[in-house]
């Protein structure tokens, strides 16, 4: 007798455990750059920290004594040629004093010859125009000082830029703002005995390691943009001693 079986019932599906999904990647977390530390303007400039005029010159006068590449950075926080102009002007009063004097002596040198000499009419002339010339010296002084600040920057300015110094930044602008402040003291040290001349030549070459800090570039190339004026000046003086002796020999025969 055969057995009759049932339907079977169907096997259960296997079920495989679920893999892990796989660990989400750490947030990215953007850092911002630290912000730069704000940029103040040079003593003579900052009324801020120096509400006296006397206490900003003496600003100016400590940063240099303390560092002076520190005056070249912070340059490019002010704008315009007046402060630097002013500042010129302020310690330009000891070479102004020193022309005033040399014109007053050669006043009275010529006043007194004419008048030993029985002075005729033309030599009465031209004792009347040395006062005239003597103001318009001193008249003409400021402008003088104004057009050798924005002429000598700008020459800095163009030989840094031969010399491949130049970066993006601080434009000519910049380059002569920091003439007038470095120039003011270079002329003021021209006046010391004995030590003046070393004083310039250090000064000069400070100016170019200061132009190489404010334009972010070689220290060489700013000393070589500083010095190439005055390379140039003496092989024009040296080709001129050499030539015009020669024209001046060849015209006499």
């Amino acid at each position: 007798m055969s057995e009759v079986t049932g339907p079977s019932d169907p096997l259960p599906p296997v079920l495989w455990p679920e893999e892990p999904p796989p660990p989400s990647p750490p947030p990215v977390v953007l850092l911002e750059p630290a912000p730069e530390p704000l940029l103040r303007p040079v003593p003579f400039e900052d009324h801020e920290s120096f509400p006296g005029f006397w206490s900003r010159v003496g600003g100016m006068f400590r940063l240099v004594f303390s560092n002076p590449m520190e005056l070249f950075e912070r340059v490019p926080a002010g704008e315009g040629f007046g402060a630097p102009w002013r500042f010129l002007m302020l310690l330009s009063i000891p070479v102004f004093l020193i022309v005033c004097l040399f014109l007053f002596l050669i006043g009275i040198g010529a006043t007194i010859a004419a008048l030993e000499q029985n002075a005729r009419g033309e030599e009465k002339a031209i004792i009347a125009v040395i006062p005239m010339i003597f103001g318009a010296v001193l008249l003409l002084m400021p402008l003088f000082t104004f057009l050798g600040m924005v002429i000598g920057g700008a020459l800095n300015h163009f030989f840094l830029w031969l010399w491949g110094g130049l970066r993006p930044g601080a434009g000519a602008n910049q380059s002569i703002r920091a003439y007038g402040y470095a120039h003011a003291f270079l002329q003021l040290g021209g006046l010391i005995p004995l030590v003046g001349p070393l004083l310039q030549i250090a000064g000069i070459i400070g100016i170019g390691m200061g132009l190489a800090r404010l334009h972010k570039t070689d220290t060489w190339r700013g000393i070589c943009a500083v010095l190439t004026p005055l390379f140039l000046v003496c092989c024009c003086g040296l080709l001129a001693l050499l030539t015009i002796p020669a024209i001046l020999a060849a015209t006499r025969r």
